[in-house]
């Protein structure tokens, strides 16, 4: 039978290190998608072009970084900014989200 050695703090560090990298490169892949999400319906949509959605994406942009840096926050925290900000305007997300997903299960029900 062979014994376990723990890892030592240094190797513990290490992935922690690299377990924080590859989240970080993951939440930029992920805002990359969503960003280009937001920006194809309002292109397909609303019929926006090249100049309004490149407006919108910079000041979205420079927005949320101010939002983040005035509330001194971790990027993580700044959608549960946005959400309590949209609440406290009377724009009710997360109602917004069960009522899409009761209208998709009737959908699936129906068929």
């Amino acid at each position: 039978m062979k014994a376990r050695i723990p890892p030592s703090m240094n190797q513990k560090k290490s992935m922690e290190m690299e377990i924080r990298r590859q989240l970080a490169e993951a939440d930029k892949n992920d805002s990359l998608e969503i960003d280009s999400m937001i920006l194809w319906i309002l292109h397909d949509k609303y019929g926006w072009g090249k100049r309004k959605l490149k407006d919108f994406f910079d000041t979205f942009t420079q927005e949320l970084k101010a939002l983040t840096d005035r509330y001194v926050m971790e990027d993580c925290d700044t959608v549960w900014l946005c959400t309590r900000k949209l609440k406290d305007a009377g724009i009710d997300i997360s109602e917004w989200l069960a009522e899409s997903e009761q209208a998709s299960q009737n959908t699936n029900f129906k068929s």
